[in-house]
């Protein structure tokens, strides 16, 4: 596994470096100012906020952020899957021989870690920009929980985690899906439009838990919101995608002729 960690290892070095991760930084911070200059001159009906202040700012755009973040999540597993195995750049980051399975385990890693990098940039915009329009504040407020200082910045990495597992999960199928396309803006373009449609599973009531749509724009939210057994059910299925995305995944790629 030494070989997978050293892909992995390469693979966050390039991420963090890389001119997508400025590109996605300034869109992020952009509408995050656009927010809070829409918060200041329409109050709460022009904004998703609902309180004015750094603590709540971050926790509080987690979901308005959902198409960007998705579509974000299905270009970097495009980079990673359709780039690498179409236009030869497997070979890049390899300095010894490695096996498929040891390959498609560092991209699923990788995936992981992306979603969890693009939540944490998130966050730490959020707190930037909120503490620029409106300073620190008393408590952090979001929907029925109120709390402040390392409490309220514990809850809102809970919550960002949980953000973060739910766009992982996602980010598998965009992987399952990238497998039979050849072009990185295909890849998005498709994923794009089942996050645009997978948004209707919340006229469904009996079975929009089961939908990683839902769970994309609410799980972050029902860890604090909904009882105990329905926070499990929903982290089962997302347990189920990433395992089930896996298998798939790894049957297909192993079938598939690399370019190197």
């Amino acid at each position: 596994m030494k070989k997978a960690g050293s892909l992995i290892g390469f693979e966050v070095k390039r991420m963090l470096l890389s001119k997508t991760t400025a590109t996605y930084t300034g869109i992020y911070f952009i509408s995050f100012n656009i927010s809070a200059i829409f918060f200041r001159m329409m109050g709460s009906d022009g904004s998703v906020l609902t309180i004015g202040n750094a603590q709540s700012f971050p926790i509080q755009h987690l979901q308005a952020s959902f198409l960007f973040t998705g579509i974000f999540v299905a270009i970097y597993v495009g980079q990673i899957i359709t780039q690498e195995r179409t236009q030869g750049t497997i070979k890049l980051p390899l300095t010894r021989s490695i096996s498929r399975l040891e390959y498609f385990m560092s991209r699923v890693v990788s995936i992981f870690f992306f979603s969890v990098f693009i939540t944490l940039l998130m966050i730490v915009l959020s707190y930037m920009v909120g503490m620029l329009f409106f300073g620190w504040g008393d408590n952090m407020v979001f929907f029925s929980l109120t709390s402040g200082g390392l409490q309220g910045i514990l809850i809102t990495l809970l919550s960002g985690l949980a953000f973060a597992f739910s766009y992982f999960a996602f980010g598998m199928i965009a992987m399952v899906i990238s497998m039979f396309t050849s072009r990185i803006s295909v890849n998005a373009t498709i994923m794009g439009i089942l996050l645009m449609v997978g948004q209707y599973f919340e006229v469904l009531p009996s079975v929009k838990q089961f939908a990683v749509f839902h769970q994309m724009l609410f799980f972050h939210i029902d860890i604090f919101e909904k009882p105990f057994d329905y926070n499990v059910i929903s982290f089962l299925v997302l347990v189920v995608y990433c395992v089930i995305c896996s298998i798939i995944g790894y049957r297909i790629f192993r079938k598939k002729d690399l370019y190197v």
